[in-house]
């Protein structure tokens, strides 16, 4: 599901926004502290602080829908993965390890772009929620002429 190029920008320091919304359709977005795809590449973990995505742990407990737009900010190489939430649980220590190692490689992408260092390390990331999402569309947001486009199926 889940192509190479796409691999490879997950697997970096990328800035990760979840998108959602309420029974009104008002719109919810909040900052993930680390993203972890499943070995077949069908579904994705993200991971958010309970202090910051109140609103959006809510949303996804109601109705399950989720966009994630993930971006690296030495490139703006972008993409969008829509789907809908299989499970949202406690954080696991082995994810806490991941979540330290995304937090250390996107602290260095801000860094290559001028962001002082101690701006992102003050951010509170945790405690944490797992938010695991089966993958239903991937789209290619890179800037430029392909921007929007879905990739694979």
């Amino acid at each position: 599901m889940i192509p190479d190029s796409i691999m490879h920008l997950l697997e970096t320091g990328c800035s990760v926004m979840v998108g959602t919304r309420n029974a009104s359709l008002m719109p919810e977005c909040t900052r993930a502290w680390g993203i972890q795809v499943a070995p077949d590449r069908h579904a994705v973990t993200i991971f958010l602080s309970e202090i910051f995505a109140g609103e959006t742990i809510n949303n996804l407990r109601a109705n399950g829908m989720i966009a994630v737009t993930c971006t690296r900010p030495t490139d703006h190489i972008t993409c969008q993965l829509k789907g809908r939430v299989t499970a949202i649980t406690p954080m696991a220590q082995t994810a806490r390890d991941h979540c330290r190692q995304w937090h250390h490689d996107f602290m260095a992408e801000l860094k290559a772009v001028g962001v002082p260092p101690e701006l992102p390390e003050a951010w509170i990331v945790e405690p944490t929620v797992a938010v695991e999402f089966g993958v239903s569309e991937v789209f290619d947001q890179t800037p430029g002429p392909g921007a929007g486009r879905k990739i694979g199926q």
